[in-house]
């Protein structure tokens, strides 16, 4: 098979022009914006692996916000939890009595598996805490124990 030298010409420029309007807007915007990684794990903090529910997929994001002594009433997860730490201190409580405490730029993952417990601000300050369910709709963000 023979390709002319415009045949080649057109090619190259189309492959050129299709790279360059693909690039131009992560090369536009690449030095104003700093990505960087917080925290990636596929094990809670039990080493569990945990799954993505059922049905409809459906992401969430919440700020919680507790003020100093404040703690959260014994709960459990259906779906998959990551929280960050963004200010303060929180201490997770399970029903056994085992905590683990997460500080200022600290993050975790809950699961269905990850037994009932509470959430408590044990710092000297009031803290902040963000919190992503990777769920499905219908499904709430957590189920309160009596």
């Amino acid at each position: 098979m023979v390709i002319n030298f415009l045949t080649m010409r057109k090619l190259f420029s189309l492959f050129l022009g299709l790279t360059l309007f693909i690039l131009s807007p992560s090369i536009a915007i690449a030095d104003p914006v700093d990505v960087t990684e917080i925290f990636t794990s596929n094990k809670t903090i039990e080493g569990e692996n945990f799954k993505y529910p059922r049905g409809t997929a459906e992401m969430r994001l919440v700020k919680a916000e507790f003020e100093k002594g404040a703690t959260f009433p014994m709960h459990t997860h259906k779906t998959p939890v990551m929280g960050y730490i963004d200010k303060g201190e929180l201490t997770l409580t399970k029903e056994d009595g085992t905590s683990q405490v997460f500080k200022t730029n600290e993050s975790f993952i809950l699961g269905p598996k990850t037994p009932p417990h509470t959430m408590g601000n044990t710092g000297d300050e009031n803290a902040v805490m963000w919190v992503a369910f990777a769920s499905a709709e219908g499904v709430p963000n957590l189920n309160l124990i009596d």
